[in-house]
């Protein structure tokens, strides 16, 4: 047990081969007395090189990335590795237990969790365990998401804009290879995983693929080509980097503009679908009131045009619920500057 955490791992993250167990993260309740949450966790190491941490299920009802980290824990032979790959295929096991995206336990979200505290609640005490423990072994990082069961992605990357790693988080994610990379800057969440590894001078890139709380089989073929490109790309995994044959297309999100609100309760139609191009003041959804059937319905406009990247999946909305996010295509002039390190 680290004095930093009250979190205990049952297995030696240092050693060679595989090795499989779990965190065990204290918590008392009037079910549990004296029990722990046990956060699966696994290590494949081979010989000498970088250290790359793989996430999923930091919400519990995105699927993809969790079927692709148990795949990978049960196929790859530590033996042909060059360094080790650290698995957390559940991150948040009460919410996985739950198909939630927040822990039943104390309605967690644990992309709104980091740092975390040792004295905290379960999801704070995981948070808090990665961003003080767990990261600093770490080079690299890689988080698979999806929308979960509220919201569909155009399948990307998300990368926060700038930082001592800013060359290296685009690699990973030309690496990755999804159709489109995000990048984030003013409204980046420093509660995230990505922000820890921020803090932490990793670089990192989380991936957004699909939603709908299903497993999308052209979606798990992206995560899983694109997580397996990561890893030759840092270079743990052996292999021929190939070429991507998706060229990824890089995409800002400058600010809160780009984020598209519900003004009112009522029935969702959406005039626009993730991949669209739209433009500043375009039809994104009406608004069907749900108790007067003769009321018109509440037109909801796009404040800023660009790329479709995501938009709200269920079609009862209350006021305030989100409803699409679009991103502005960087120019091909622009890119190297988009990339370059913030200045010391």
């Amino acid at each position: 047990m680290s004095r930093a955490s009250r979190v205990a791992c049952s297995i030696d993250l240092d050693g060679p081969g595989r090795r499989v167990g779990y965190l065990g993260v204290s918590f008392s309740d009037d079910t549990h007395a004296y029990g722990v949450i046990p956060v699966p966790i696994a290590v494949l190491a081979g010989g000498a090189g970088p250290t790359v941490l793989l996430t999923a299920g930091v919400h519990g009802d995105e699927y993809e990335g969790q079927i692709v980290l148990r795949r990978l824990l049960r196929e790859i032979d530590p033996t042909t590795l060059s360094g080790r790959i650290i698995l957390m295929p559940a991150v948040n096991l009460p919410a996985v237990r739950a198909a939630r995206r927040t822990s039943p336990l104390d309605g967690g979200n644990m992309n709104r969790a980091f740092p975390g505290g040792a004295d905290s609640g379960p999801t704070a005490q995981i948070a808090h365990w990665i961003e003080t423990v767990l990261l600093p072994e770490c080079d690299a990082a890689l988080d698979l998401h999806s929308g979960g069961r509220t919201a569909e992605y155009l399948p990307c990357s998300y990368v926060y804009e700038g930082g001592p790693c800013a060359v290296e988080k685009i690699a990973l994610a030309r690496a990755f290879g999804a159709p489109i990379t995000v990048l984030v800057g003013s409204t980046a969440e420093d509660r995230s995983l990505s922000a820890a590894a921020e803090r932490a001078g990793i670089a990192m890139i989380a991936a957004e693929i699909a939603g709908g709380a299903a497993v999308s089989p052209p979606a798990l073929a992206i995560a899983d080509a694109g997580t397996c490109a990561v890893l030759r790309h840092v270079g743990v995994m052996g292999g021929q980097q190939a070429e991507s044959e998706r060229r990824t297309r890089l995409v800002r999100i400058p600010d809160r503009r780009h984020f598209v609100f519900c003004p009112r309760p009522g029935v969702v139609e959406p005039r626009a679908m993730p991949g669209d191009t739209v433009a500043a003041g375009d039809l994104a959804a009406v608004i069907h009131d749900l108790d007067d059937p003769a009321a018109q319905p509440t037109e909801v406009r796009f404040i800023a045009g660009g790329l479709v990247l995501v938009r709200r999946l269920p079609a009862l909305a209350a006021a305030g619920d989100y409803l699409f996010t679009t991103g502005e295509l960087v120019p091909e002039d622009d890119r190297n500057q988009s990339i370059r390190p913030a200045a010391a």
